[in-house]
């Protein structure tokens, strides 16, 4: 492997298992927060255990989360030199407000909630519950802005200094809330939400199976099957209108995730295929005509383009551009002004970016199976979340075995979805870092050796996986404890309660 492939699979390798721990801190912190609020309403002290409960295992994803998230940021300097110097002007201004702002505001008030309980009034305790959520997703809004910036860039000026070609800011607030910027959040996020709640549907299902808590248990799961169901709904609404936006700032990206070669008016969305890229074909045993221009246009006619279209189109931009270069350099040769040198800068850019070849693409058939297997699991979601809505109303849930059995074993699926939505993302953004501003083998640290990157990428793959290892059997260690644990609680005060973990209602004073 070259200096380039290496440096692409170390941070891709970081990124896959930093983003392992993301969704759940993201949703899981709401959760929380909204059971805590449950307690504050309505006094009942499982809402409280439950809460409690729940902050434990945020804190161990927290910290999962913090340690593999630090070394990507070293990774710009050290691997992603040419990038750092093209965009550091923009990029670092999201990354830092985020770790001044949202890690310190999550982090502190993680720790009031876990140690101020009977410290603090519940009015203070469940206040630090909101401030962590909100430190959790403020924390993923400025990492979004930052890559909703190099998915489609706006708010800025490119201009050549002594250190050559780079990008400025010229407009913050632009930059920050472009085209695509709000609903990627929205999608992620919800993503997040989702995660949370199979999380906790399946811990709650582990207790209820084992006949552990299984009040507490019960309480979780109605609350949890309730809340999945909503924010699965959700990511189907936020996932159509994301892919209007693909379709629209990004149609390269569109065109990999459904296997789409040449431009087509009613193309057709392919549930299951193969894509050959050496043959330029995408194998499709079942189409549906007319779906792919109906969900990226709204419209079953709407003209689709295709990858071999597309990169014409762009090589034909490179070549306009470069014709440009060469006019604007004779005007400058007789007037030169600072105008006139800032678009040379930039058209030089735009053609060195978007002078592209098949050889530049990504894997497409990564791009198509991760788009399709993660929209295939959003409605999977959906249809376990319905199911446990009917079964909630009957009154069978918590008996229903194969129910239990179906969300204990999915906890899994959500944050495989996730996985494979950031694959789309990421992977189709190819061959760009900055959308059709800087080239992925344009933006690497070109003096680097790639002994010193092959060292460093078997370094985090053994310190990674020893960190996800022991990550899962800690999850695992500290839900099992508690199984066992006798939980504290007033009786008195439990609303209906006819068991509490081992203990029966008649038992006084608490266990």
């Amino acid at each position: 492997m070259d200096l380039l492939a290496l440096s692409r699979f170390q941070f891709a390798f970081t990124a896959f298992v930093h983003f392992i721990f993301v969704p759940l801190t993201l949703g899981l912190s709401v959760f929380i927060a909204i059971t805590k609020t449950l307690y504050l309403k309505t006094k009942n002290p499982l809402y409280d255990e439950l809460s409690m409960f729940l902050m434990k295992l945020f804190a161990i994803n927290f910290a999962a989360g913090v340690a593999t998230g630090l070394t990507m940021e070293f990774q710009f300097g050290t691997n992603w030199f040419q990038y750092s110097k093209f965009v550091g002007d923009i990029f670092g201004s999201p990354l830092a407000i985020e770790g001044l702002m949202a890690f310190f505001l999550e982090s502190t008030f993680m720790g009031i909630f876990l140690y101020g309980r009977g410290r603090i009034s519940e009015a203070m305790h469940t206040f630090s519950a909101w401030m962590v959520a909100l430190g959790s997703n403020l924390s993923g809004l400025w990492i979004l802005i930052a890559n909703s910036w190099m998915q489609t860039p706006t708010g800025y000026k490119i201009v050549e200094t002594q250190q050559g070609i780079r990008a400025e800011l010229t407009d913050f607030w632009a930059a920050v809330l472009n085209h695509t910027t709000i609903i990627r959040f929205l999608h992620t996020v919800d993503a997040g939400q989702i995660t949370a709640g199979f999380f906790v549907l399946g811990v709650m299902a582990y207790f209820l199976l084992k006949r552990k808590h299984v009040e507490m248990a019960k309480l979780g799961l109605k609350v949890a099957i309730i809340y999945t169901s909503i924010v699965s709904v959700l990511a189907i609404i936020f996932g159509d209108i994301h892919g209007y936006y693909v379709a629209k700032y990004q149609p390269l990206k569109l065109a990999m995730a459904e296997g789409i070669w040449n431009t087509e008016k009613g193309a057709p969305v392919i549930p299951i295929g193969w894509v050959d890229q050496k043959e330029q074909k995408t194998y499709a045993p079942i189409a549906i005509p007319g779906m792919a221009s109906f969900l990226s246009y709204h419209d079953f006619n709407a003209e689709v383009k295709g990858i071999n279209d597309l990169i014409k189109e762009y090589q034909q931009k490179a070549k306009d551009y470069e014709s440009k270069v060469a006019e604007l350099e004779k005007q400058y040769a007789v007037n030169p002004t600072p105008e006139l040198k800032q678009q040379i800068a930039e058209y030089k850019a735009y053609a060195k970016a978007y002078n592209i070849s098949h050889s530049d693409l990504p894997s497409v058939n990564i791009v198509f199976q991760s788009f399709h297997f993660m929209v295939g699991l959003g409605f999977l979601f959906v249809f376990i979340s319905l199911w446990g809505l009917y079964l909630l109303k009957k009154g069978t849930i918590y008996q229903n075995t194969a129910f239990l059995k179906t969300v204990l074993y999915s906890i899994q699926l959500p944050f495989i979805a996730s996985e494979l939505g950031w694959f789309t993302a990421e992977v189709g953004r190819q061959p760009w870092l900055v959308q059709g501003m800087l080239k992925t083998a344009d933006g690497v640290t070109y003096f680097n050796t790639s002994a010193n990157v092959l060292f460093s990428v078997i370094t985090f793959i053994l310190i990674y996986t020893g960190i996800f290892v022991i990550y899962v059997k800690t999850m695992k260690k500290k839900v099992q404890e508690y199984a066992e644990k006798d939980v504290v609680v007033d009786y008195e005060t439990v609303p209906n309660t006819v068991q509490v973990g081992m203990y029966s209602k008649d038992t006084k004073g608490g266990v």
